[in-house]
């Protein structure tokens, strides 16, 4: 054989083991997956950032989508309509919505706490400054905190915003949240504030009938309500004190939005004011894997990766940022740890409370 002929063997040879390593290694990547589910507002933010989305893909070889939902209408209208197949995954903002969901019928293959983020109100200067003035709200080393009994007196007695020293705010004050039936932030805020009429202590089955005639009084006022807690906050920021002087959303809020939309907040940040409820209520985030696919989706949220950058971009309290480093975030009077916790009713008192006010 002559030498051209060993060259071109040599050739043909080099290229049939390249092509063979390239065969090897395409045929043992592994394949990337598409899922999708029903996701809560308020962490759209994070599921359409391209720094997660890229994390997914590349890192997790997954390819998220997902549709919003109020976190208790998604576990319901699964459920009820029997459409789980649809889906891969719920990812509420609470427990509660993840045991509706199998209450009312509902499988999964795993479910864990993603995220949690502590409920917060947001008000305006002006008002605080008025709710100071009747010792309602008081603050501690730069962080404003609200008593949480002495705000549900007020409501409850229909005290006037005028009364107080606001002539210019129409009503009496209340606090405006999301629909305790459709959402999990006004749905926490039910909870706490049945909790604070009845004299700081959990409703129970035995207290309900106490509470209960207040409380479907209150929300008769309050009136119509956002089943959205992104939807709630945004028009919060857009529409100003007159409109929403004070309503009930997550810490993550305010601090994604440093992140997110640092133009807006640096519009905001001058009037507006971040409220610690004392006591308050922490919002679960749990993840609710449909299907199989729906799992790999999971344990890609739970990576210390994705745990990090949910923290430093989208303010949600994770197992990586346990002990937030909270000057992160441009946000003042943001407390380092959440204290003064306390527990929501049991899902059956939420139940009638719930049903009392739809």
């Amino acid at each position: 054989m002559n030498r051209n002929k060993w060259i071109g063997v040599g050739i043909l040879g080099i290229v049939a083991v390249v092509a063979a390593i390239y065969i090897f290694f395409v045929a043992n990547q592994p394949k990337e997956v598409a899922i999708i589910g029903l996701l809560g507002g308020e962490k759209i933010g994070l599921f359409q950032s391209q720094e997660f989305l890229d994390t997914m893909k590349k890192k997790n070889h997954l390819n998220v989508d997902y549709r919003k939902a109020g976190s208790i209408a998604m576990a319901v209208e699964t459920a009820q309509n029997h459409n789980a197949e649809n889906y891969d995954y719920l990812f509420p903002a609470s427990k509660m919505a993840a045991e509706i969901y199998k209450e009312q019928g509902g499988t999964a293959v795993a479910s864990d706490i993603i995220f949690n983020t502590p409920l917060v109100l947001y008000s305006r200067k002006p008002v605080v400054d008025a709710l100071m003035t009747q010792k309602v709200v008081t603050q501690r080393e730069g962080i404003y905190y609200v008593n949480m009994k002495s705000l549900a007196a007020l409501i409850a007695k229909g005290t006037s915003w005028e009364s107080i020293g606001l002539p210019q705010l129409y009503g009496n004050v209340l606090v405006d949240t999301t629909d305790p039936n459709a959402s999990n932030s006004g749905n926490m805020f039910l909870g706490l504030l049945a909790n604070s009429i009845n004299n700081g202590k959990v409703v129970t089955e035995d207290s309900l009938p106490q509470v209960e005639e207040t409380v479907r009084r209150i929300y008769q006022e309050i009136g119509h309500m956002q089943s959205s807690s992104s939807d709630m906050f945004n028009q919060f920021l857009k529409q100003g004190v007159g409109a929403y002087p004070i309503v009930a959303g997550y810490e993550n809020q305010i601090l994604e939005l440093t992140r997110m939309e640092p133009d807006l907040f640096q519009q905001v940040k001058s009037d507006l004011v971040l409220l610690y409820p004392t006591p308050t209520v922490w919002a679960d985030h749990v993840y609710v894997a449909l299907t199989e696919n729906g799992k790999k989706g999971m344990d890609a949220l739970l990576t210390k990766e994705v745990q990090a950058m949910a923290w430093k971009n989208h303010g949600f309290r994770t197992i990586a940022a346990g002990t937030a480093d909270t000057s992160l975030f441009q946000v003042k009077g943001v407390p380092k740890d959440i204290t003064g916790v306390m527990p929501m009713p049991s899902y059956a008192v939420m139940q009638k409370l719930m049903q009392s006010i739809r």
